[in-house]
């Protein structure tokens, strides 16, 4: 994401938190075509967020009638766990981000609701 967070599938986040916890570096590897201009609005968390069905975390047969899953795609894990980011060109701070995206991308790109 343009701050430096990223968009990991479920459970990334809760890994990121147990890695500091431990004082283990979370190194993420991802290719450059994976950046995206695009921020995490706390009131957009339904576009950002994609449902699976809820048969993954527990079978309907032993579930119980007044509980009601979710069952999340992705996590959003936020830059200040993630003190090292590698891509193609090599790895950077999270921090540095706005600036890859700035040689990636045109300043109009970075208006996509507009």
């Amino acid at each position: 994401m343009a701050d430096g967070g990223l968009k990991a599938p479920c459970g990334a986040h809760a890994l990121a938190l147990a890695a500091r916890q431990c004082a283990v570096p979370l190194i993420v590897v991802a290719p450059a075509f994976k950046l995206t201009p695009q921020y995490l609005c706390s009131e957009d968390q339904e576009a950002f967020q994609r449902f699976g069905s809820p048969e993954r975390v527990a079978r309907f047969e032993t579930a119980s009638s007044a509980v009601q899953l979710v069952a999340p795609a992705f996590d959003y894990v936020p830059p200040d766990l993630v003190p090292l980011l590698v891509l193609n060109s090599g790895g950077n701070a999270p921090s540095y981000v706005y600036r890859l995206l700035s040689e990636m991308y045109h300043p109009d790109d970075f208006k996509l609701g507009a």
